[in-house]
C-alpha cells in the first residue's frame, strides 16, 4: 500500500473521515505508527485528527496498539493536547493491560491522582476511574484502595454524572 498523506488526509474532524481514513488504514502497522507519531508530534488539530483514527483503527484491529501500550501509559500524564489526552484514555479503556510493570505503576498513579484532581475535566476523571477499575479486576489488592480513595472523594466530587458512575464503581468493586 502506498504511504498515505495524513496531514493532507486529515483535513477536517468528521466522523466520516475518520471512519474513511481508518478502514484505508486497516491493518497496516506501518501505516498505524505513523498516526501514533503524529498523534504525540504534531500540532493541534492535526494531532487529535490523527489519534481519533488511531482509535478506531485499533478497535477494528486490536492488535496495531499493543506494541504502543506500555509507551502511551507511561507518557500519558506528560500529554498536554487534552483532545489526545482523552483519545488515549479512551483506548486505555480497551486495552488496560500490559506486561510492564513500570508502565503499569505510572498509569495507576497518574490516574489516581487525575480522579481526584477537579481541575482536571470531567471526561478525564471518568476515563480515570473506569480504567483503575478494570486495572482493578485484574490486580484484585487495588479493589479496596480504589474504593477507599472513591468513598472519600466522591461526596466532593461537582458532578452528578461522575458521582453516580463512582457510586456504582464501588458497589461492583465490594460487592464482587
Amino acid at each position: 500500500m502506498p504511504k498515505l498523506d495524513f496531514p493532507s488526509i486529515l483535513t477536517d474532524s468528521s466522523r466520516a473521515l475518520m471512519d474513511y481514513t481508518a478502514s484505508v488504514v486497516g491493518n497496516d502497522a506501518e501505516q498505524f505508527k505513523e498516526l501514533i507519531d503524529i498523534a504525540y508530534q504534531a500540532k493541534s488539530p492535526l494531532c487529535m485528527r490523527a489519534a481519533r483514527v488511531a482509535d478506531a483503527c485499533c478497535e477494528r484491529n486490536p492488535e496495531l496498539i499493543r506494541p504502543y501500550l506500555a509507551k502511551m501509559m507511561k507518557d500519558l500524564s506528560g500529554i498536554r493536547d487534552m483532545a489526545v489526552k482523552r483519545v488515549f484514555m479512551h483506548i486505555l479503556i480497551r486495552h488496560s493491560m500490559v506486561d510492564d510493570e513500570e508502565a503499569m505503576g505510572m498509569l495507576v498513579d497518574t490516574l489516581f491522582r487525575w480522579m481526584q484532581d477537579d481541575s482536571q475535566a470531567i471526561s478525564v476523571r471518568a476515563y480515570s476511574l473506569v480504567i483503575l477499575e478494570n486495572v482493578a479486576k485484574q490486580y484484585p489488592e487495588l479493589k479496596s484502595e480504589l474504593a477507599a480513595v472513591l468513598e472519600e472523594t466522591l461526596p466532593y466530587w461537582d458532578s452528578t454524572g461522575l458521582q453516580t458512575l463512582g457510586k456504582k464503581t464501588i458497589k461492583r468493586l465490594t460487592h464482587k
